[in-house]
């Protein structure tokens, strides 16, 4: 990279030479190239837009190369070439003193036009010239996640970085807790934050948001470019960690996995985004790994690649010890719950979606039963308006709902529950705390709608009451209530499918497969030796 600057700077100070020569010596009967014959130096003026397009493209490509760097390469970039093209005006302005010279706004034109791209062919050839490390066993993976708040998603990518800390790293584009998890785990960890716009575009943003987004996502998209040269695999962990992530690893010449934990469908996405999701990962993933058979069925409906996909669930460690008594006891005191008191936990980030105002409609059918809200609102505006709205609803109820917020450390609060509720108005994805319920050997409840009701086998292993309906929630919260042989009946039958389906080890085998198929494509049968492969659902009209 030192050689590649020194030799542009010196290629560049003689292209300026050159330049300035050839701009303003003096002509002789209109004929700027005197030294060459009549005939081709008409031709070579006759060609005067393409010579100076041509011309500004090498050097921009030559000023990039001396000067330029990737951190903050578009304001770097426009830079450049507000200096060239207002050097490039100042020359055309003492040209017309010149007799047999005019003003020519084309070469103005075509001097802006080459010089952007030749800066941008400058950055392709410092992305290219980024080496990739050799002599691994095994593959290095670069895992790429949105946010530093600890959402599903997050803890689901905590247990796979765990698993393969000594040889891969990860990328965020936002500090927080999540970062300082997978350092504990050992993962080394940087943050490329985000410009305040690009930040700010969710699920739901529409065109106007998504546009005042692109520098800032262009930027990161550069950086993350430099990073994924260094790794095998590119691995995506959320939505818009693929938006960035997926054109990025395509410039890097990385295959990139995108892990699908969200259903691309209305209420979750805008059609914006929706289209966006799956033009990235139809041309830019190698290998899109579902959470459930409904994330799947739902990419596929949007016009995802079906042979791109594979389901692999959550996985979980199955924890050796669960709470004491004297713990369960203490959190409820804390929490202000009577000792006596019928508890239903709740876990889950406040969001409408997630339907924790569906529980609280229900609790009021449900005497005596006090509530959990187990979670905060993590990533949006209107998530913190809802949760004023869940505080002014709880205050209907007289003390029998407890805001425990987010809280790092969950099994004391499924421990210390009678009953775990999912109650989730559009299909869930997955539904981790439905797993988290039967692991803790807890009678749940959840709504019978996408990846929730795969988990769930009603009346074997828990309850399912269809989304956004209070009175059957509230039904199956007071059979539950009243029947407590049938609730330890299906909590023990939940407890034992739970550990046999859902256990850590085997999921990261599974992805480690996957991961190893992407990084050595001429050996599929590693892949399909641990996932067998399924006839693909025919895509929805």
């Amino acid at each position: 990279m030192i050689t590649m600057k020194r030799n542009a700077r010196i290629t560049l100070l003689l292209l300026l030479i050159a330049g300035l020569w050839l701009a303003l010596k003096p002509t002789l009967g209109n004929r700027r190239f005197t030294f060459l014959p009549f005939r081709l130096s008409e031709y070579i003026d006759f060609m005067d837009f393409w010579l100076n397009l041509g011309s500004f493209a090498l050097l921009g490509l030559t000023v990039w190369l001396a000067f330029g760097a990737l951190e903050k390469a578009f304001s770097r970039m426009w830079m450049m070439t507000g200096f060239i093209t207002l050097l490039n005006i100042t020359l055309e302005l003492v040209q017309s003193s010149i007799p047999g010279r005019e003003m020519d706004f084309a070469d103005v034109w075509a001097g802006l036009l080459g010089c952007v791209l030749g800066i941008f062919g400058g950055i392709v050839l410092q992305l290219l010239s980024i080496r990739k490390k050799t002599g691994r066993t095994s593959p290095q993976v670069l895992f790429l996640d949105q946010t530093g708040r600890l959402g599903g998603a997050e803890l689901m990518l905590l247990d796979i970085a765990a698993a393969r800390a000594a040889d891969s790293e990860a990328l965020l584009f936002q500090d927080g807790e999540f970062r300082t998890a997978l350092e504990n785990i050992g993962v080394k960890t940087t943050v490329l934050a985000l410009g305040e716009d690009a930040s700010t575009v969710d699920k739901q943003a529409g065109l106007k948001r998504v546009l005042r987004s692109i520098p800032g996502i262009l930027q990161l998209m550069l950086q993350v470019v430099q990073a994924a040269r260094s790794f095998d695999v590119v691995y995506a962990n959320t939505a818009k960690a693929l938006i960035i992530g997926g054109p990025a690893a395509r410039l890097a010449g990385r295959p990139l996995i995108f892990h699908l934990h969200d259903i691309i469908a209305d209420g979750h996405f805008s059609m914006l985004n929706q289209q966006a999701l799956i033009l990235c990962a139809n041309h830019c993933a190698q290998s899109v790994i579902a959470n459930s058979e409904a994330t799947k069925d739902a990419f596929i409906a949007c016009g995802g690649r079906a042979e791109l996909c594979v389901v692999v669930p959550n996985g979980f460690r199955i924890p050796t010890e669960r709470s004491s008594t004297e713990e369960t006891k203490s959190l409820r005191t804390s929490l202000g719950i009577p000792s006596a008191a019928w508890t239903v936990l709740m876990a889950g980030r406040l969001a409408h979606w997630k339907g924790q105002h569906v529980l609280l409609e229900a609790l009021k059918a449900v005497p005596n039963a006090h509530a959990v809200l187990l979670g905060d609102a993590l990533f949006t505006d209107e998530d913190r308006k809802y949760a004023q709205q869940l505080h002014t609803q709880a205050e209907e109820l007289s003390g029998r709902v407890h805001f425990a917020g987010f809280q790092s450390k969950t099994m004391p609060y499924f421990d210390m529950a009678d009953v775990v509720v999912h109650a989730s108005v559009y299909p869930e994805p997955f539904g981790r705390v439905i797993v988290e319920g039967m692991l803790a050997c807890k009678p749940v409840i959840a709504s019978r709608a996408g990846g929730a009701a795969e988990i769930i086998s009603h009346e074997q292993t828990g309850l399912l009451v269809n989304p956004g309906r209070p009175t059957e929630l509230a039904d199956a919260l007071l059979r539950l209530q009243h029947d407590s042989e049938f609730a330890s009946i299906i909590a023990h039958q939940a407890l034992q499918t739970a550990r046999a389906t859902y256990a850590l080890s085997a999921v990261q085998e599974k992805i480690e497969a996957v991961i190893h198929q992407i990084a050595s494509p001429q050996e599929p049968e590693v892949l399909s030796s641990i996932i067998p492969p399924k006839k693909s659902p025919p895509c929805a009209a």
